[in-house]
């Protein structure tokens, strides 16, 4: 198969990678797979030799899969810098039309401030929240073009780190790879399960990872707040193991034996019956789940506080019948058939939710997130260069 023909997607996360190619003329993944390799996304914790070895397999499983060399990817993956910076800007138009050129004029503008004083960020997305004219505000460009004295066009520009950037990108150059494409994971994957929960209209996600975590909220499609908590599920990890005084990896088993128990997070004071037995150094430990309760209880805890402390619910939620809350990422599994303990707490939800992702449709999120139009995302593409050798940039409101 040609490499005009497929299109091959990886999500780079901290551990797990993940490999989705694409039959591009039929919009059809013919092949996915994943391999776990803790490669954490902070720079200085990377296991350089050992990631690439796993990159290198994965990659050459996927090319005997195909019959071709992979030279060309889009990449996935939430940067541990990953920040949101909300911009505002003006023109003055005079009681004149509103037209698609005074828009572009405007977004070029905007990247040009977050450029110029955010020196150090690489924008990922720019999405526009709101334009606002004389009279109205619209969620979209307006349709017809009406005169206004101003045009206010508020953007969200989601950035991350130039060294991040030049790492991530020269780490794939190594292997012979080149990006075409960089996307924020959790970004991209709120806006494909969003189509699962469309009775609701606040949709609030949020991906528990490895080492981060990610809330995207949403009215119906637009992206209204975007935070990232250097806090996963790893962090949970570390805490048993600090506790109760074993191996990281007996932790996570014992986390993972946990994940598979039906356990009440809300009575944790009472303490449980359950116990789980643990052999280390041949001698079998017993262990409540209690005990277990309370040292996880108090990371999701701090977790959900970090990733939700920020929002104002009050000009969020307007109706809580409209609204819902859902979780996913391999941490949020220990929530999957344990008691919900933030029913109580945060009430401001109709509904809290699961929703059990796989490599298919991570693969799937990354390539309709590209490929489908979204009224709110802004692309900036760069043409092929022209034979007289210069590059022109091509700007696409919607894709």
């Amino acid at each position: 198969m040609s490499e005009e023909n497929f299109k091959t997607y990886i999500d780079f996360g901290a551990s797990k990678i993940r490999i989705g190619i694409f039959d591009k003329n039929f919009s059809r993944l013919i092949f996915f797979s994943e391999r776990k390799w803790f490669a954490s996304l902070n720079l200085k914790y990377l296991n350089i030799d050992e990631s690439k070895k796993i990159l290198h397999e994965l990659i050459l499983s996927a090319e005997k899969k195909i019959g071709n060399y992979i030279k060309n990817i889009n990449l996935m993956f939430d940067p541990q810098d990953l920040d949101s910076i909300d911009l505002s800007i003006k023109s003055n138009l005079e009681n004149k039309k509103i037209n698609i050129k005074e828009i572009k004029l405007l977004l070029q503008e905007s990247r040009q401030l977050i450029q110029k004083y955010y020196f150090d960020k690489k924008i990922m997305h720019t999405i526009v929240a709101k334009y606002i004219t004389d009279e109205k505000e619209f969620c979209t460009i307006p349709k017809d073009e009406i005169k206004s004295n101003f045009l206010i066009l508020e953007t969200k520009f989601l950035c991350y780190s130039k060294k991040t950037f030049d790492y991530i990108n020269n780490y794939f150059k190594e292997n012979h790879i080149n990006i075409k494409h960089f996307f924020c994971s959790s970004y991209a994957k709120s806006l494909e399960y969003n189509k699962y929960f469309e009775n609701y209209e606040i949709f609030f996600f949020l991906d528990i990872g490895y080492e981060k975590s990610c809330i995207s909220i949403f009215d119906k499609k637009r992206l209204i707040h975007f935070y990232s908590t250097p806090l996963g599920g790893n962090h949970i990890t570390k805490d048993i193991s600090k506790v109760l005084k074993i191996s990281e990896k007996e932790s996570e088993d014992l986390k993972q034996s946990f994940n598979r128990t039906e356990t009440v997070f809300s009575d944790v004071s009472e303490g449980g019956s359950v116990s789980f037995d643990l052999i280390k150094n041949q001698v079998q430990k017993k262990i409540s789940s209690d005990i277990l309760n309370k040292i996880i209880y108090a990371r999701l805890d701090e977790i959900f506080n970090l990733s939700l402390k920020r929002i104002d619910f009050s000009t969020v939620i307007f109706d809580k019948k409209n609204s819902i809350l859902v979780l996913t990422g391999d941490g949020s599994k220990i929530l999957n058939k344990n008691s919900i303990y933030l029913e109580d707490r945060f009430n401001f939800f109709n509904e809290i939710s699961f929703f059990e992702e796989s490599t298919e449709s991570i693969c799937y999120a990354g390539f309709n997130f590209l490929n489908n139009a979204n009224l709110y995302e802004v692309s900036f593409m760069t043409k092929e260069p022209k034979k007289r050798g210069f590059f022109e940039k091509l700007f696409h409101l919607f894709r």
